[in-house]
């Protein structure tokens, strides 16, 4: 095997271990606060809060996720009251998504967690590296054919 190769493999390793570990140990901060939500609900729930009357299509853009998976998330929050689902008035086959009442409750017992999440996993780096693993990110992220930044 050719050294670049193994170079690629290492990096594509290493940010695929990265992603599971910190989706592990931020659902396992979860479930130790009791909040009965999975880190793919979370992350669908807090980008339906962003906006107002989002589409599912959108939605699934936003969190990149494939549609499917976000009819699944969709439905399973709607279950729970977390969100409510309503026609749009304007175009009746488009189904506009916002957070209930209990979902603000639920993303807001959720934000202390996330916090002390966010703050022990980046307790190591400073500002600087901060904000250039963020740079290096988003561009790989626009190389592997990735479109807008968040």
């Amino acid at each position: 095997m050719e050294k670049g190769h193994t170079r690629s493999y290492s990096l594509i390793y290493l940010l695929e271990r990265t992603l599971r570990q910190t989706r592990m140990s931020l659902q396992a901060a979860f479930n130790k606060a009791d909040l009965k939500i999975s880190v793919d609900q979370w992350i669908v729930l807090t980008q339906v809060a962003k906006t107002l009357d989002q589409n599912q299509n959108v939605i699934a853009k936003c969190v990149a996720k494939d549609p499917a998976s976000i009819t699944r998330i969709v439905l399973l929050l709607e279950n729970r009251k977390l969100i409510k689902r309503t026609v749009d008035k304007k175009d009746k086959r488009n189904v506009l998504v916002n957070v209930s009442p209990i979902g603000e409750k639920l993303l807001n017992a959720c934000a202390t967690e996330v916090d002390l999440f966010k703050k022990n996993a980046v307790k190591s780096l400073a500002q600087d590296d901060l904000n250039n693993l963020k740079t290096m990110l988003d561009n790989l992220f626009e190389n592997c054919g990735g479109g807008e930044k968040d």
